[in-house]
């Protein structure tokens, strides 16, 4: 309920009953103003969407206060109040929450744009945007100035293009593995293989205990501490990303092998840790081990394999070979921990144990075809240098003036043949035959030449042939 008081000789006021008590808003300087306010206030609250005025008057420094102490999130969102104390308090601390704009806040992004990376300024976006919008919904101010919509200028963001993720062959793969044992030891090369041949995150690997099913071949994401999650100072295990991360993965016959010879080497909780026996960090881990073992590093004695790949990448690249495989999206769904986008093929469609061996056998035969040798001779390449030997030419390869140079026997005489006249049918001099060759009426000489060369023209073919040494010494 709102009256309107005079104050003043011309000025008026308007009461109202508020959460906190009485309230008044002020500054009217005609009777008729005041009461179309008062009007406004109670038609307002009959319908249940009227503002307090003193809401929009709250600083935000304080309603940040508020707002941190009752939000329930998980310990990484908590640094979030970094982003407060750095970024938008010094900036928006002092402002009413009723003085925010649009235009204020785009400007602001602007310049921050100017001095930090795209990642950054769309994280404090979004934590302005959540903070304004728990406002909106406290009835703080009516809308949020940050709501992303469509507006004016270009459309695209301020940020280069997305390039296509790189993503590694199982040749590749190896090569990192086997980089990054040399930089890491055996858990990071092993880190690698199965994070490729199995397509798990990175916090399901890391946060990967002990207690690993194979005798049934399989690994399993449990649903509350499947995942090794970390902030700037702590870690913790935590639930995996969604609620389809919880999974049992089917592992490979090599991967098996390899993970049993691992655990009977290690007494650690974790399967994957530092040198130190420690639960891995991340940064620490792509800074140390897996950068340098993609991109390359002379100085640690590492060499460039898949510039531009990340760990994550490894998760495209077994998606990748399972779709070169034929698998269908349900069973990579399944692997991955994914949702389909069609709601009626998730849930009517299952993996058929068939679907299952299939899959294995592809992703066994990737390994085998990987560790054969002509593949180990190829990423042995990679370290080697280019070979400047030059291969001798076969004989009916050289030009017409050539020497030719048989095993076993002194250099024999030069047979020069003397040069032809070009003809139009014939492309270089090298190509023209001798007159013993060409098409025509016989003559004496080309008698000779079937009579004594017909049962060894064998000779005359590319290559080396066991006739030649007989037609040398017999045409020398």
């Amino acid at each position: 309920m709102a009256w309107v008081e005079q104050v003043g000789q011309y000025s008026w006021r308007v009461r109202y009953r508020s959460g906190n008590g009485c309230e008044s808003m002020g500054g009217f300087h005609t009777l008729k103003a005041a009461e179309d306010y008062m009007l406004d206030v109670n038609a307002d609250q009959r319908r249940g969407i009227w503002l307090d005025p003193a809401g929009a008057r709250t600083h935000l420094a304080v309603w940040a206060d508020r707002w941190l102490d009752v939000i329930d999130v998980e310990i990484r969102t908590e640094e979030n109040r970094r982003c407060l104390r750095l970024h938008i308090l010094p900036r928006w601390g002092d402002t009413p929450l009723g003085e925010i704009t649009a235009s204020a806040v785009a400007e602001w992004l602007k310049l921050l744009r100017q001095r930090y990376a795209a990642s950054t300024v769309a994280v404090l976006r979004t934590v302005l945007s959540m903070l304004l919008d728990d406002a909106v919904d406290d009835r703080l101010m009516a809308t949020n100035p940050v709501r992303r919509r469509r507006r004016r200028g270009r459309r695209r963001d301020h940020g280069p293009a997305i390039a296509e993720r790189v993503w590694a062959m199982p040749e590749h793969v190896l090569r990192v593995a086997e980089q990054a044992t040399m930089l890491g030891g055996n858990d990071a090369g092993l880190l690698v293989l199965t994070a490729a041949w199995t397509g798990c995150r990175w916090g399901e690997l890391a946060g990967l205990q002990r207690a690993l099913d194979l005798a049934r071949g399989v690994i399993t994401i449990d649903p509350d501490t499947g995942a090794l999650h970390e902030s700037a100072h702590r870690q913790w295990l935590g639930p995996p990303k969604t609620p389809a991360s919880a999974r049992t993965i089917a592992l490979p016959p090599f991967l098996v092998t390899k993970l049993r010879d691992h655990l009977s080497q290690t007494d650690s909780a974790f399967v994957f840790t530092s040198p130190r026996g420690r639960p891995l960090w991340r940064s620490t881990f792509c800074r140390r081990v897996f950068r340098p073992a993609v991109n390359g590093d002379p100085s640690k004695g590492v060499y460039p394999v898949r510039p531009g790949l990340t760990f994550h990448g490894l998760r495209h690249s077994h998606k990748t070979w399972l779709i070169a495989d034929g698998i269908p999206e349900i069973a990579q769904a399944r692997r991955l921990g994914h949702h389909l986008a069609n709601r009626l093929t998730e849930v009517y469609s299952h993996v058929a144990p068939e679907i299952e061996a299939r899959l294995l056998r592809g992703l066994q035969q990737r390994w085998i075809q990987a560790t054969k040798p002509a593949a180990a001779s190829w990423r042995n390449a990679l370290k080697s240098r280019p070979s400047t030997k030059r291969h001798r030419r076969d004989p009916h390869t050289v030009g017409t003036r050539r020497t030719t140079l048989t095993a076993g026997r002194p250099l024999l005489k030069p047979h020069v043949v003397a040069p032809k006249r070009r003809t139009p049918h014939l492309r270089s001099e090298s190509c023209a035959a001798p007159d013993l060759l060409q098409t025509g009426n016989p003559t004496t000489a080309r008698h000779t030449f079937d009579r004594d060369l017909h049962p060894n023209k064998e000779v005359l073919r590319p290559g080396e042939t066991p006739s030649r040494r007989t037609f040398l010494r017999t045409w020398s």
